[in-house]
Order: structure tokens, then sequence, then C-alpha cells
């Protein structure tokens, strides 16, 4: 330390005027790139995150009632469409729920069960077009993926497994 004292004492004044200053921006330099800047940038990517997560939390709030409203309406009436098949009952049904054309895919398993593949389907008719399937016919969904559709507000992709008598 008395080697750096000594080189700076032996320093012209000017030149240990521009010694210091340089010293002091290099100190700003160290300060800002090593602690104000990363700080800063985890808090703008914390606020982002907390941003995009709340909008989700309100999204699945908004369709909360009509999940409780699926899950709790019940008829205990004889079920519609015994002699028909589930792939017709499916194909009717979700048309008649305007959802025709967001049933992409029907893989049927057996006389009672079937995969049902929604691309880009009214989130909200998805839920009632299952309603009527529980209540009118019997059919519940016994497994279900459903996500946000890309650029499409409201519209879901859904793979669900349908299965009649299953409740």
């Amino acid at each position: 330390m008395n080697a750096v004292k000594e080189w700076f004492y032996g320093l012209a004044p000017r030149e240990r005027v521009m010694v210091s200053a340089a010293a002091v921006m290099v100190l700003i330099a160290i300060f800002y790139y090593g602690l104000w800047h990363p700080l800063n940038t985890a808090l703008a990517n914390a606020r982002e995150q907390v941003t995009a997560e709340s909008n989700q939390a309100r999204w699945m709030l908004g369709i909360r009632n009509e999940a409780q409203l699926l899950r709790s309406s019940t008829h205990h009436s004889e079920p519609k469409g015994q002699n028909e098949s589930l792939l017709s009952i499916v194909d009717s049904t979700s048309r008649a729920n305007n959802l025709g054309g967001a049933v992409t895919h029907i893989q049927p398993k057996n006389d009672d069960e079937a995969t049902v593949t929604l691309d880009k389907a009214n989130f909200n008719r998805m839920l009632f077009w299952l309603r009527t399937l529980q209540t009118d016919y019997g059919v519940v969904a016994s497994e279900a993926t459903i996500s946000r559709a890309q650029d499409a507000p409201g519209q879901v992709e859904a793979r669900l497994t349908l299965v009649r008598g299953g409740q």
C-alpha cells in the first residue's frame, strides 16, 4: 500500500486529479454494473412474473363459477340416448352447442368411453356442453387436459376422456 501512496504522491498535481477522477469513474462503473443494474433487472423480471401470474389467477377465478356450476348440476332422471352410440351423442351435442368446428378428433375406446380433442373451443360453450352431456346423457369427463389457446382470448385447447355412466 505504501508503494501505491508513494507512486500517487510522486505524480504531478494534474496527474493526481486525473488518476483520482478515473478511480471515481471505475468505482461508479463497478457499483452500477455489479450491483445496481442486476438488481433493477431482477426487479423488472419479478414484476413481469407477478403480472403474468395475477392475470392467470384472474382468468381462473373468472371460470370458477362456471366450473362449480358444472360440478354441482345433476339430473336424477333417466339419461337420454341410452340406445345411441357415444360417438353420435358427442357429435350431435357438440354441434348443438356450437362446438362442431372445434371438435377435431374423436377416438372411441369402447362403447361407453371416448377421447375427444377440441381445438380453439370457446371455454364457456365447452363447459355448457359438458354440463349437457352430464345432466342429459349421463356422460362425464373422467379425464381432462385444458389449456388456453395461444392468441385467442376465451378459447381453449382440450383433450377430454368422456365416459357414459361414470357419475
